[in-house]
């Protein structure tokens, strides 16, 4: 197996993933596991070993961890390992920050933070604010 660098280097200018716009000096990417979707060497899902992916839970309660296991790592669909993360905000938050403290990437942790949080702020139920009641004119 090849090391990151190389990888990013051969792939960097030709990903399919990769989306350039006009006057945007930095290119998105379209991968289904990014935390950020800027084309970048960090972010990158395709390269690194360690991989850790946050995404909504179909049933939108809570999101859904991915890590990628080293074992598998020539079999991509057998390779990630979901699970889903369910609670209250503060609760999930820490269970996400735990699993990253386990051995997964350091310089990833706020973007998956990020992300999950993003998450949770999208599912939550809004009420509308109730306005002051209108008086008639007589």
């Amino acid at each position: 197996m090849s090391s990151s660098q190389l990888q990013w280097a051969i792939t960097r200018n030709t990903s399919s993933f990769m989306m350039k716009k006009r006057n945007i000096s930095q290119p998105f990417s379209r991968e289904p596991l990014h935390l950020t979707n800027r084309h970048c060497f960090k972010y990158n899902t395709m390269i690194h070993k360690n991989v850790i992916a946050v995404q909504p839970a179909k049933d939108k309660n809570g999101f859904v961890v991915l890590t990628k296991s080293k074992r598998k790592g020539f079999k991509p669909k057998q390779s990630f390992v979901r699970s889903q993360i369910k609670g209250g905000a503060r609760h999930t938050l820490a269970k996400l920050r735990n699993i990253m403290k386990a051995g997964y990437r350091k310089d990833c942790r706020t973007a998956a933070l990020k992300k999950a949080s993003a998450i949770i702020r999208s599912e939550k139920v809004r009420t509308p604010k109730k306005g002051k009641p209108v008086k008639k004119a007589e």
